[in-house]
């Protein structure tokens, strides 16, 4: 699994979500739902691959599972999308030190 097999959607789609005013924890998982709709077909191949299981309508909270375990970290975590929603955070959250501010 490569993490280049992913589109990033960039820093203007991020600063666009980041002016609707999210809270921090707000602004990070509504930046990655979205990374993670641009790469739905990309997403549901990797998963099918992983699991042996073809995507269903239904299967939402397996996925998601599936998602966070093997997606966020390996592959979003070190993106460039994720490198910019930390620069906002360090910028107006207070972000430090791996830490979420409780703003």
């Amino acid at each position: 699994m490569l993490a280049n097999n992913y589109n990033d959607i960039g820093r203007g789609r991020i600063n666009e979500i980041f002016k609707e005013g999210w809270s921090q924890v707000e602004f990070i998982e509504i930046v990655f739902r979205e990374w993670a709709k641009l790469n739905q077909v990309a997403l549901n191949k990797e998963y099918s691959n992983q699991t042996g299981l073809k995507r269903q309508d239904d299967d939402i909270d397996q996925f998601s599972l599936w998602l966070v375990d093997n997606i966020y970290l390996q592959v979003y975590c070190e993106g460039s999308d994720n490198m910019i929603v930390k620069e906002f955070c360090i910028k107006y959250f207070d972000y430090e030190d791996g830490n979420i501010s409780k703003s």
